[in-house]
């Protein structure tokens, strides 16, 4: 099916010109947990854009005539020695293509904080020079490759390629460039090293105006170029945050506390003290005996 009318601003717009799409995806774990939420809010969207309507079974745009779409599978270094990347042959069955994404097995790549972009961008740039010699009877198509990935790129050049080994990651989106393709990026998280990939691959080198905030979640990074996504959270400014949204609270009632009845306690009988005799009676018995002691004694002188 052809592209439906693209936006004014994108170089090359065409009410009725047919597309090359090739999808770059990371297929490592660092990825998998947040495919099904970025295939659910844009890469669904962006395929039913080039589609001109949701996937059917029927859909079949012939092998030149129609868009074509084409997938690419890229990792880490640690899964070697199988290939770093898996191709898909073009197809112009927009429901094929579905498929495909649902199939991709995200394995590997868990002790690695970086993944192969530069082996996914070369491969797809291979697949655009395809695309070129098989559209010679029709001329200009619309061209959009999106990388869809968790990780920064290595800074290691491509070396599975044939025609464009050696390139960096840098290299080659400059390419992507030159040659008027419409790149775009797709991740779960803001990695500046992805966004500098998107900046080095505007046309001509000229940077576009504030892009569109296509992102339905304020955690992803979403940069298009080429297409239209639905319109997802609210531009802001650089350097500011997203909104923050305030959430009532409702106050916390707090019943007295009612404390058990104590019994009262019953205290033991103090012990009285031992009973002693007052001072004036034991002064009272002492002075008879001491008179009959010094009355004895004046006896025994005499």
């Amino acid at each position: 099916m052809v592209v439906p009318g693209l936006d004014a601003s994108s170089p090359g717009s065409s009410s009725s010109m047919v597309a090359d799409v090739v999808f770059v995806i990371e297929g490592t774990a660092n990825l998998g947990p947040y495919f099904d939420s970025l295939r659910k809010h844009y890469l669904l969207p962006a395929i039913e854009y080039s589609n001109g309507g949701p996937p059917a079974e029927t859909d079949f745009g012939g092998d030149y005539g129609g868009t074509q779409y084409s997938l690419v599978v890229f990792n880490t270094v640690d899964c070697a020695p199988e290939s770093y990347v898996q191709c898909h042959a073009p197809t112009s069955s927009a429901y094929e293509f579905v498929m495909w994404l649902d199939s991709i097995q995200f394995m590997g790549g868990g002790g690695e904080s970086c993944s192969l972009i530069a082996e996914g961008l070369s491969t797809a740039l291979q697949l655009f020079d395809d695309f070129k010699k098989m559209r010679e009877q029709i001329g200009q198509t619309h061209k959009v490759c999106i990388l869809i990935c968790n990780s920064p790129p290595y800074l290691l050049p491509a070396v599975e390629s044939t025609t464009y080994s050696g390139y960096t990651t840098d290299n080659l989106v400059q390419k992507i460039g030159e040659r008027g393709i419409h790149f775009s990026i797709i991740s779960p998280r803001k990695l500046p090293a992805l966004r500098m990939l998107f900046e080095k691959a505007a046309h001509g080198g000229m940077l576009e105006a504030q892009p569109k905030d296509y992102s339905q979640d304020p955690r992803h990074m979403i940069l298009i170029r080429g297409m239209v996504l639905p319109v997802g959270g609210v531009a802001v400014a650089p350097g500011t945050g997203p909104p923050k949204q305030v959430i009532p609270q409702t106050p916390i009632q707090t019943a007295p506390t009612q404390l058990p009845p104590v019994p009262p306690q019953q205290l033991n009988p103090v012990p009285q003290p031992y009973p002693v005799p007052p001072t004036n009676s034991v002064n009272a018995a002492v002075k008879p005996a001491a008179l009959s002691a010094v009355e004895t004694a004046q006896i025994g002188r005499a």
